[in-house]
C-alpha cells in the first residue's frame, strides 16, 4: 500500500462559499414574497472562474431578470462583482454582505421586485 501523505484533518476546513451565501439570500426573497418571487442562483464555471448569476424570478410565469453576477477563483475572495454595467473587487466575506446589503435595498432592486410582483398578481 503507497505511504498516505495527505494531512488527516483534510476534511476539516469549514468555508462559506460566496454561492453559499447567494443562495441563502435567494431563498430568504421567496420566503418574504411567499414564493411569488424568488431568487435563483445559477452556477457556471469558465476556464478557472466560477461564475454565479443570481437572478430575481416569477417561478408561475417562467420569467428570470439577471440582477448580478459574482466570479472568483478557486480562492473565493477576491471576486469580481458585476452590477449594472459596472465591476468591483470585494475582498472578504464581509466585503461581500455589505455589497449584497446595498443592491437589495437599491432603488432599482426595489423596482424590478415590485414590477415582477406586480406581473405576477395581475
Amino acid at each position: 500500500m503507497p505511504d498516505d501523505l495527505w494531512p488527516s484533518n483534510f476534511a476539516d476546513a469549514n468555508f462559506t462559499t460566496p454561492a453559499t451565501i447567494l443562495k441563502q439570500q435567494a431563498a430568504l426573497l421567496g420566503e418574504k414574497t411567499k414564493q411569488l418571487v424568488t431568487g435563483q442562483v445559477v452556477p457556471q464555471t469558465t476556464g478557472n472562474l466560477f461564475v454565479h448569476s443570481f437572478y430575481i424570478a416569477a417561478p408561475t410565469l417562467g420569467y428570470k431578470y439577471e440582477l448580478f453576477q459574482v466570479h472568483h477563483g478557486i480562492n473565493f475572495y477576491p471576486l469580481t462583482f458585476k452590477y449594472l454595467n459596472t465591476s468591483s473587487q470585494l475582498r472578504s466575506e464581509a466585503e461581500l454582505k455589505d455589497k449584497l446589503k446595498e443592491i437589495f435595498a437599491s432603488e432599482h432592486t426595489l423596482n424590478v421586485v415590485h414590477s415582477i410582483l406586480a406581473q405576477v398578481r395581475s
